[in-house]
């Protein structure tokens, strides 16, 4: 049974990660939003040839590694709004979305989940469903982002490779608890007082346990 679950909430995950990746972009393509649109753009072609450069053998590793950390810094110092939307559309659709639509979110109703309190007979609230947001969307990045692009680049690579790790550990930490915790319940579970239940089920069958009910 817990298997089942956790290719369903897998799925969940990139469904939901699609929805808010979409809505994000059309944002900042409207002009008036992102008038820095333009440029990034053209940064993001020229990446792309550099890209296109390393994979054709013209170009070393180390040249490429350089020139990504360059493109690194300009596309996301002319990309800022889709960062700051990216968290804005994470906050509506995780916060309050999910809270009108008591726990699911359209991947977790497409795959038959929904987001319930670990604790019986209490009702979460829109900060508990950011709070799980907030810790598996990647905001805490983005927020690091946000911060290193207002300096030069040399302490933008600093601030955002801190970022980048501290992301990394908390994806690894939150698989290993919902692959090896008995009641699949992961870092950002726990912070926000929540569990996740397949509907399909029996709640006796929901692996959970007592005590921490």
């Amino acid at each position: 049974m817990k298997g089942s679950i956790i290719f369903k909430r897998v799925g969940a995950y990139l469904i939901d990660l699609l929805v808010i990746s979409l809505v994000s972009v059309a944002m900042t393509r409207i002009s008036f939003i992102n008038p820095k649109y333009d440029n990034y753009v053209k940064y993001s072609d020229e990446y792309t040839e550099v890209a296109q450069k390393y994979y054709d053998k013209e170009i070393e590793i180390e040249e490429f590694n350089e020139k990504a950390k360059e493109y690194s810094y300009k596309l996301n110092k002319n990309g800022y709004v889709y960062i700051i939307g990216d968290i804005i559309v994470i906050f509506l659709y995780f916060g309050v979305f999910t809270t009108i639509t008591k726990g699911q979110t359209l991947g977790k109703k497409m795959l038959g989940l929904k987001i319930v309190s670990n604790k019986e007979d209490k009702e979460l609230k829109w900060y508990n469903y950011f709070i799980r947001a907030f810790i598996l969307y990647g905001v805490i990045l983005n927020l690091f982002i946000l911060v290193g692009i207002c300096f030069k680049a040399s302490t933008y690579y600093r601030v955002y490779t801190i970022g980048s790790n501290l992301d990394s550990i908390l994806s690894i930490i939150i698989t290993l608890m919902i692959l090896f915790n008995t009641n699949g319940r992961g870092l950002h579970d726990i912070l926000a007082g929540t569990r996740v239940i397949d509907l399909k089920l029996p709640l006796d069958e929901q692996t959970v346990k007592k005590s921490e009910k």
